[in-house]
């Protein structure tokens, strides 16, 4: 044994003398390593006036050997620019090729989110790596841009590479990122002070809501998304098996009945008389009532007992099943009622990205089943952007082969390069595409459903998975038919993402040939499997000017003028438009696509589209609209639906759902259009009065004096003079920081509930929300208090039955911490009281508290706290089934302080002049013997 260890050391010594690092000593040093992520401070400003923050990188040594000076590199992604001053943009390189850093590490760029760590291997003996002893630590430090205000920002997997051999840094490998350090001051979770009000974490404070939720007894007829009309009657019956099922010899509802049969366990499906007692009814007629394609009729009676849905089509039969499934959530007995019903739009629809991070085809069958529960119709599946391209296309497999996966190949021949923290040796979420069986079941899963798939495929400025896979076509094959980037042209440019190579060339003949040549193949799969493609989209992110400009192809297909990069896109929308004409498939893609802007041309603008009128006559465009931050942008779905153009609305500030629920920097979520998009946020979105909605992040586009209630005034909102042409909603979930199936949902639900809600119906407050029609007065005030009561009784459904629906699919929503208030009250001895007052986000959900020994236990709504001697409480919300928990929030009992007093005392800010800030009640640690709390 002790010669055994000898040799071990020797062979240790002899490496860290030549620098030379085998798989075994990889392996070792992974287990070894120890990083930690810790941002020391946001909004520092650079002498270039570029905003950036201060973070900390450190390698800490936790093994028993030494870790070598050299023979070693660690690769990460990190979500922005590090060392931006130090950058060069003309190689997209640090100067001198690499920066040298505290703690002797070499930082160069790799590419996209791709950062690498050398130790210094260099003449300069004053940066001389040296061996990372036992329980030593190196500090690495730097600038990098933007900021860091939460977990998240930082990604998993970390890995080593001696050149040959890949190993992730065992204590990197946490999806939720837990060697990052804990962002607990407002240095750390604020973007600037004190100007990012919106960046401050809740407290249970602040969520107290105190809203007055609907009780289940009188939630249980109501039905989610509201109905257009319900009446309810005053009788009962009782569903169960002994029912039957008739569709009325209408052949083309023998799968809808099928899908109810399968939901009611022990119904038959037979063909009965119109007076058969027992019966669930299915019929498809059009309606007088309602002419909406998607409408139905549902009367339930007694006596016979019958269930008649009658649907203007499939869809609307559907619909109404629906109805049924959620008046059954409590059991089979309901009551008699009559409901008229349709949506408020034809597209509901949620966009799922898979290029940034897949996810497997079981995940996408079960959000497939949660969205019919709540009548949306439209899954957008992103296959194809910068980071992956995922459906196989069997005429160019390496759009699988290679964009479907990435790992460690600085060539770029086998796989893309890792990104967003995939694994190095391509496997993980970052790889994995859809055969086209995986397709096809997707498709037949989604049209039982009554869901329409939309594959989206980006042909603009973030397709370098396409772009990478292209090039290893061409060299399998010797050929260029379809090469997508001009090689013969050297582009300088940079995105947002950090790429220097993502935008397709759309001047060369070979961009339009892949394009048609996908579509037919993506178009075949669709008809094999019996299901049309009605719509690809395009994306239609704007690309750099530079990667257009430049092109040798467009220099000679002469676009020259007062702005050639704009003529430049108007031709290739118009070319990408001709081509999903003649294959007959309609097209949709991002508003930036087909926007007139940016340009210099005085015939463009923010709110020109580009005539409708030059693409093909049968060809429908459907227009994804997302930017509303201004009071410009607000209004391009009207500009584009006057043009002629449908329009889905899906602005990125209320319907972006890969957003955090709240400003919580230990919660999953972006926060790229706006710091949080919580529930309510959502559910207060409006539809039709599109110049109120003007409600941005403060923090990036300022206050909004001039749109009290996000209404602007009339003089600046554009009149819609063709509202039909707004034909529906999408939300959307990017998933370049959603890591597992877990995350997924929890970022989904309920918020996608509540956008089903407002996609569906037309809730009465919202039309209370008015632009100001004279500058001489004052806004009109909506009807606040009839949006919150709405609300409440929206929530209360989600709290009571949609939350425990969801779960019984294996869908976990996320459980907000409860929030709590302590009041001071005297009673009828004129005593003083102190009474904690809790409540939760939905009911259903308990809210606890942590007592002695570590024992959560239920908290009533109000409890006396007179005699407690803890000034400081731990809560937490559970589910009903006390499985599942929020994350744990910590309640100081003293008087509620403003954001100005705690900057105050933070030292952040002087108090302003003439103000008092009275001193802070002290808090004690909380006591491991705690007394009981007892109840008022």
């Amino acid at each position: 044994m002790i010669l055994r260890s000898l040799v071990r050391i020797l062979a240790i010594l002899i490496a860290l003398c030549r620098g030379y690092v085998n798989t075994a000593d990889i392996n070792r040093i992974a287990k070894d390593l120890k990083i930690t992520y810790d941002v020391v401070r946001n909004g520092v400003l650079t002498p270039y006036a570029t905003v950036t923050y201060f973070a900390n990188v450190t390698l800490e040594n936790i093994g028993s050997v030494p870790i070598p000076a050299a023979g070693w590199s660690i690769y990460f992604c990190h979500h922005t620019l590090i060392q931006p001053v130090y950058y060069n943009a003309t190689i997209n390189q640090y100067i001198g090729g690499g920066l040298i850093l505290s703690g002797n590490i070499t930082l160069t760029h790799v590419k996209g989110c791709m950062f690498k760590f050398d130790p210094y291997n260099g003449d300069n003996k004053l940066f001389q790596n040296l061996p990372l002893k036992p329980g030593d630590l190196r500090n690495v430090s730097f600038l990098a841009s933007n900021w860091a205000i939460s977990r998240y920002d930082v990604f998993p997997n970390w890995y080593l590479s001696n050149g040959t051999h890949h190993e992730i840094i065992e204590n990197t490998k946490s999806p939720d990122v837990t060697f990052v350090s804990p962002h607990k001051t407002f240095v750390e979770f604020m973007r600037g002070i004190p100007n990012d009000v919106m960046g401050i974490p809740p407290t249970p404070f602040e969520r107290y809501r105190g809203y007055n939720f609907t009780d289940l007894d009188n939630i249980k007829s109501s039905i989610l998304p509201t109905p257009l009309k319900q009446m309810i009657g005053n009788k009962t019956i009782t569903i169960d098996k002994r029912w039957r099922i008739d569709r009325d010899r209408f052949r083309v509802l023998s799968d809808v009945a099928k899908y109810l049969q399968k939901s009611i366990k022990g119904t038959k499906i037979r063909n009965l008389k119109s007076t058969s007692n027992k019966v669930i009814q299915l019929k498809m007629e059009q309606n007088s009532t309602t002419g909406n394609p998607e409408g139905y009729t549902m009367n339930i009676t007694a006596n016979p007992d019958r269930v008649e849905i009658i649907g203007n089509s499939v869809g609307g039969v559907f619909n109404g099943i629906q109805s049924l499934f959620s008046l059954l959530a409590f059991g089979g007995t309901i009551p008699t009622m009559t409901i008229t019903d349709e949506p408020r739009f034809s597209h509901r629809g949620l966009l799922l990205d898979l290029a940034r991070n897949f996810f497997p085809k079981s995940t996408v069958i079960k959000l497939l089943e949660v969205m019919a529960l709540f009548k949306l119709n439209k899954l957008q599946l992103n296959l194809a952007d910068d980071e992956g391209w995922r459906l196989d296309i069997e005429t160019l497999p390496e759009l699988a082969k290679v964009g479907g996966r990435r790992c460690h190949d600085p060539e770029e021949k086998t796989c893309l390069f890792s990104q967003l923290g995939s694994h190095p040796n391509g496997s993980g979420l970052g790889s994995g595409y859809f055969t086209k069986t995986d397709y096809q079941d997707i498709l037949k899963a989604a049209k039982d459903r009554n869901i329409e798939i939309i594959p989206s495929i980006n042909i603009a400025g973030r397709a370098r998975a396409a772009i990478i896979a292209m090039n290893e076509y061409s060299r399998r094959t010797n050929t260029t038919d379809y090469n997508l980037h001009d090689k013969h042209t050297e582009h300088v440019y940079l995105t947002d993402t950090l790429f220097d190579d993502s935008a397709i060339n759309p001047c060369m003949p070979s961009t339009f040939k892949f394009f048609d040549t996908v579509l037919k193949e993506i178009k075949s799969y669709h008809t094999e499997a019996k299901i049309p493609l009605e719509q690809i989209n395009i994306g239609g992110d704007d690309s750099p000017a530079a990667s257009w400009l430049n092109s040798s192809y467009c220099k000679m297909d002469g676009f020259t003028g007062t702005d050639p990069f704009m003529r430049i896109k108007v031709n290739f929308t118009t070319q990408i438009a001709k081509i999903a004409a003649a294959n007959g498939v309609n097209l949709s893609g991002f508003e930036e696509f087909f926007m007139a802007w940016p340009t210099t041309d005085p015939r463009g603008g923010p709110l020109v589209p580009f005539d409708v009128s030059r693409y093909p006559k049968d060809l429908e465009i459907s227009v994804h609209t997302r930017n509303s931050q201004n009071d410009v942008f607000i209004q391009r779905a009207t500009a584009l639906s006057n043009n002629g153009y449908k329009v889905i609305l899906s602005q990125s500030d209320f319907l972006s759902f890969d957003h955090a629920p709240e400003a919580d920097p230990e919660s999953n979520g972006d926060y790229w259009a706006i710091r949080f998009i919580d529930p309510l946020r959502v559910f207060s979105y409006l539809p039709e009065h599109r110049c109120c909605n003007l409600i941005p992040d403060e923090f990036t586009f300022g206050k909004m004096p001039f749109a009290p209630y996000g209404c602007i005034d009339d003089s600046n909102c554009l009149e819609a003079k063709q509202p039909q042409n707004v034909t529906g909603m999408q939300a959307q979930v990017w998933t370049s920081r959603v890591r597992n199936e877990e995350q997924l949902f929890g970022l989904l639900f309920p918020r996608l509930i509540v956008f089903a809600e407002r996609a569906w119906h037309r809730a009465p407050w919202e039309a209370s929300y008015k632009v100001r029609t004279n500058v001489n007065e004052d806004f009109p005030v909506p009807d606040l208090a009839a949006r919150d009561a709405d609300w409440a009784r929206v929530a209360s459904m989600i709290g009571h039955r949609e939350l425990k629906r969801l779960e019984a699919y294996n869908v976990n929503p996320r459980i907000p911490p409860p929030g709590a208030r302590n009041m001071t009250y005297k009673d009828a001895n004129n005593t003083i009281k102190h009474v904690l007052h809790t409540d939760v986000a939905y009911p259903g959900l308990q809210p606890q508290v942590q007592g002695g020994k570590d024992q959560w236990a239920d908290i009533k709504p109000a409890t006396d706290i007179t005699s407690l001697n803890m000034r400081v409480l731990n809560y937490r919300s559970r589910n009903a089934a006390n499985n599942r928990y929020s994350k744990v929030d910590t309640y100081v009992l003293e008087r509620p302080r403003n954001v100005l007093e705690k900057l105050v005392d933070a030292g952040l800010i002087a108090p302003p002049p003439g103000i008092d800030i009275p001193p802070g009640f002290g808090t004690t640690n909380p006591s491991t013997d705690v007394p009981p709390i007892v109840a008022v």
